[in-house]
C-alpha cells in the first residue's frame, strides 16, 4: 500500500504556497503532470512532489518555467514566492523569540509583565494606522459593490473577509494581494490580527453563512481547493479566491481596473 499524502494546512504560509500551486497544476490538465513539468522547469519528480507536498519553495527559473508550462501568470507567482518567503521568515523568527531564554533579573523587580489582548490593541493604535484601516475597508466595499454586490453583500463584514482572503492589510497596496486559503477561524483571527476587529467565537456562522456563502454562490471564491471533496465537518475546510479574478481584485486603484471590472460576470 503506498503512502497517503501529507495533509497540508492552509494556515502553513508553505503549504498555503503549495495548495495553490496543486490548483494550477490541476487546471493545466496533461501539462501538469510529473513527466510535463519536469521536462519543460528541468527538474527531477522528487523535486517535483517537494513543491506539492509543502516541502520547499520552487527556485525562481524553476517556478517562471512550471507557471509558464501550466498557463499561470509568472509575474503573480514571482511575487506569491516572495510573499512567502517574508512569512515564513516572520513564522521563523516569532520560532526564535519564544525559544529566546531572558537573562536572569533581580529578584526584588520581577514583575509579571502585562499582555494587554489583541480587542485593546485598536484604541492605542497610532490615528493614521487607524484611518489608513478605515480607507482600506472603504475601498473593499466600493470594490464589492463595482462588481455587483448589493449592500447586503458589499457590507463591513464582507470588506473585513475579503481582505482577509486577499491577505490585504491596511499598509499594504492592491497590487500586493495574495489568495491563501483560509478557513473560517483563521480569516477571523487574521481580521483581529491586521484590522483590530474582534469577532465572538459564536459569530463564526454568521461569517460562514452570510458572507462566505455568498461569495461561493456569487462565484467569486472556491471551496477547498485543495480538496474538493473534503468532508463538510472537516476541521480543514478552507475558502480561496479564484485565481482567475486576482487580477481584476489587485488592479483596484489602477488604469485597467474599469475594464477589468465591467467583464466580471456575478453568478446568481
Amino acid at each position: 500500500m503506498g503512502r497517503r499524502p501529507k495533509q497540508l494546512k492552509p494556515d502553513d504560509p508553505l503549504h498555503a504556497f503549495a495548495i495553490e500551486l496543486k490548483t494550477l497544476r490541476d487546471s493545466a490538465g496533461p501539462a501538469g503532470s510529473s513527466k510535463a513539468t519536469c521536462a519543460a522547469a528541468g527538474i527531477n519528480r522528487t523535486t517535483y512532489y517537494a513543491w506539492l507536498a509543502g516541502g520547499q519553495l520552487p527556485g525562481l527559473d524553476a517556478l517562471e518555467l512550471t507557471v509558464k508550462a501550466w498557463g499561470g501568470s509568472p509575474a503573480y507567482w514571482i511575487e506569491r514566492r516572495r510573499h512567502t518567503e517574508t512569512a515564513l521568515a516572520a513564522v521563523a523568527a516569532e520560532r526564535i523569540a519564544k525559544t529566546r531564554i531572558r537573562p536572569a533579573q533581580d529578584a526584588r523587580r520581577q514583575e509579571p509583565v502585562p499582555v494587554r489582548p489583541q480587542r485593546q490593541l485598536d484604541g492605542l493604535a497610532p490615528p493614521s494606522h487607524n484611518v489608513a484601516r478605515g480607507a482600506r475597508i472603504h475601498e473593499a466595499r466600493e470594490l464589492l459593490n463595482r462588481m455587483g454586490f448589493d449592500e447586503q453583500r458589499s457590507n463591513e463584514r464582507s470588506a473585513y473577509v475579503l481582505l482577509a482572503l486577499l491577505a490585504l492589510g491596511p499598509e499594504k497596496s492592491w497590487d500586493q494581494a495574495q489568495m491563501p486559503a483560509l478557513g473560517v477561524r483563521s480569516i477571523m483571527h487574521w481580521i483581529t490580527e491586521n484590522y483590530g476587529k474582534v469577532y465572538a467565537a459564536n459569530s463564526r456562522e454568521s461569517v460562514r453563512a452570510f458572507t462566505l456563502r455568498q461569495f461561493l454562490d456569487a462565484g467569486l471564491i472556491v471551496a477547498n481547493p485543495d480538496r474538493p471533496n473534503r468532508p463538510v465537518n472537516s476541521a480543514r475546510w478552507c475558502f480561496q479566491i479564484k485565481q482567475e479574478h486576482y487580477p481584476l481584485l489587485s488592479s483596484y486603484g489602477k488604469e485597467d481596473f474599469d475594464q477589468l471590472v465591467s467583464e466580471f460576470k456575478l453568478l446568481e
